[in-house]
């Protein structure tokens, strides 16, 4: 038998457990409400944020690749990310995931699949779907890692879904809630993800690269989310991250930020996808 790769722990296991979840996030601000939705390929560049103290990552750096694509059953999102990390001991660590999600247009139907390479070997590896029943309940199921069932509590969300909530609620002038969300992994089973809706934006308000790629004729608002486990007690959250959202779904101006560290991305690419004729 192959002896198992050890997977990476502290800092930078905390890192590959937040990409996880920026890839959720992005998912969950790619699509706007049905009727407006834009399918879109995006790229970003992400490093260290050095104006926080980071402990155990010398140096960071990534590009993920975010392509969004819609049918008339739902909607595929495909993800990749190649990545670096320098740490203050040990030799760098290159990361490549791999991870694709298709939800149903009536957001009740979920499946997932994600492959993460640790320099070359698999690290993770996980499969699986979910659904959601009449009541607002529902059911996960994992053929990997291993086999694994966990209810979801009423009110759970998948990513699409949730965006759109959060899409919607920014339209009216919320300024946030909280919701049991799902998004496939099995680390976390779902988490209580809690929402922060900022003021509308001043138009113009990007600058740099992103400035050139952002609609202009959208209106954005700052985002803010934080992650709890929820088997865990209440307090502070696994893991946070921050966005610029258009109305159209582009996000830009990530920030990712755990209790150690924080990491930087920036919308570098955009291009947007064709819509079926569904009707």
């Amino acid at each position: 038998m192959a002896k198992p790769t050890p997977r990476p722990h502290g800092p930078v296991n905390r890192w590959l457990v937040g990409i996880t979840l920026l890839l959720s996030s992005i998912l969950a601000a790619s699509a706007a409400p049905a009727q407006t939705l834009r399918p879109a390929r995006a790229v970003y560049d992400l490093h260290l944020n050095k104006a926080r103290e980071s402990t155990g990552i010398a140096a960071a750096q990534g590009r993920l690749v975010v392509e969004l694509i819609e049918n008339c059953a739902g909607f595929i999102f495909n993800q990749g990310f190649i990545s670096r990390i320098t740490a203050t001991e040990g030799p760098d660590i290159v990361g490549d995931m791999q991870a694709s999600v298709w939800e149903s247009r009536d957001g009740r139907t979920l499946r997932f699949n994600l492959l993460n390479r640790i320099n070359g070997s698999v690290v993770e590896q996980e499969q699986g779907r979910a659904s959601l029943d009449n009541g607002g309940g529902g059911n996960a199921v994992w053929s990997l890692p291993e086999a694994r069932e966990l209810a979801l509590p009423k009110g759970t969300v998948f990513p699409i879904s949730h965006n759109r909530q959060i899409l919607a609620r920014a339209l009216l002038g919320s300024r946030g809630f909280e919701i049991p969300l799902f998004d496939g992994s099995n680390d976390a089973g779902y988490y209580h993800a809690s929402v922060f809706i900022g003021k509308q934006l001043k138009k113009g308000m990007e600058r740099g690269t992103a400035g050139a790629l952002v609609p202009k004729d959208q209106p954005s608002w700052p985002i803010r989310l934080a992650y709890y486990h929820y088997a865990k007690p209440p307090g502070v959250p696994e893991f946070e991250v921050g966005y610029i959202l258009y109305g159209d779904g582009v996000v830009s101006s990530v920030k990712l930020d755990y209790p150690d560290f924080g990491l930087i991305g920036q919308l570098v690419e955009l291009q947007y996808l064709d819509q079926p004729d569904c009707d």
